[in-house]
């Protein structure tokens, strides 16, 4: 049965190649050739992903043309003082334009540390984390710390530089940070493997209503939550079937969802045309 599992979910990976990053906001990434720009775009854009994909590639668009489409540039030379005037305009749900100027500029103070992100993911890495959602919430308190002692300016009010900054210690699915760590640490037609230093078979999935809904009906979880031990146990039953790449199946499993192919109710006309509609019990 396992084996049979394997089979639908393979042939569904190959389906959903890199002909189809017009539906995902990993897109914006990939008008990028400099690693340098792809993982500040990166990290931007899985702050930014919540919401239907068109507006994450919206409000993600909108901040590539305040970078000037130089987005590792923007972050070496930013000056607060001149961007808070000139970002103003930017608004994405709770997010406000200091909001992500503060992040910029976090990562500016801790890049004349280190020459890549990736580098200084990898430098909070350590073996015994068990799993890359240990080592990224370091990264989170890493940034907020900088954040409280670099930012003089005026502050946002709300929770928007939180939300930005989603934290696997506080039991949420963490669907934004495990989705940047899936774009970054492994590699194949859709991701970009930039942080290869990193071990895959520590990622974890990005859980949303789509894979949450989806694993549900093909048997990946029981849970109906979108919490980090919904995640936990999708990623252990996908390990099963590839222990040292068990996210390899999110993007295209994601697809079903996005692309409106996967009913929330039974529709034979949309359930007979589904790829794997043998091993769904919905």
């Amino acid at each position: 049965m396992a084996n049979e599992f394997k089979t639908y979910l393979d042939q569904l990976y190959a389906t959903f190649d890199h002909s189809f990053i017009h539906s995902d906001p990993i897109q914006l990434v990939k008008r990028f050739d400099d690693p340098l720009d792809q993982e500040i775009v990166a990290l931007i854009v899985t702050s930014l992903a919540f919401g239907q994909v068109q507006q994450i590639v919206k409000a993600g668009e909108l901040v590539l043309d305040l970078m000037h489409q130089q987005p590792r540039r923007f972050v070496d030379t930013m000056d607060p003082e001149v961007e808070i005037k000139k970002w103003r305009k930017f608004y994405y749900r709770m997010i406000k334009h200091t909001d992500l100027l503060r992040l910029l500029y976090a990562l500016k103070m801790i890049l004349k540390r280190f020459d890549t992100i990736g580098n200084w993911v990898y430098s909070h890495y350590q073996k015994e984390d068990e799993h890359l959602g240990v080592t990224w919430a370091k990264c989170v308190e890493e940034i907020k710390k900088t954040d409280l002692d670099n930012w003089t300016w005026k502050r946002s009010k709300g929770i928007g530089f939180n939300h930005l900054l989603p934290n696997p210690t506080n039991k949420s699915a963490c669907k934004r940070a495990n989705l940047l760590l899936r774009w970054m640490v492994r590699i194949d037609q859709i991701d970009l493997g930039l942080w290869d230093k990193l071990p895959a078979n520590k990622l974890i999935i990005p859980v949303d209503t789509h894979i949450q809904r989806i694993a549900y009906n093909i048997g990946l979880t029981n849970r109906t939550d979108l919490s980090w031990k919904t995640a936990i146990e999708i990623t252990k039953n996908l390990r099963q079937l590839d222990p040292n790449d068990p996210v390899k199946y999110d993007f295209a499993l994601c697809r079903l969802g996005i692309l409106n192919m996967c009913p929330k109710k039974r529709d034979i006309n949309k359930c007979n045309s589904c790829p794997i509609f043998d091993i769904c019990r919905l």
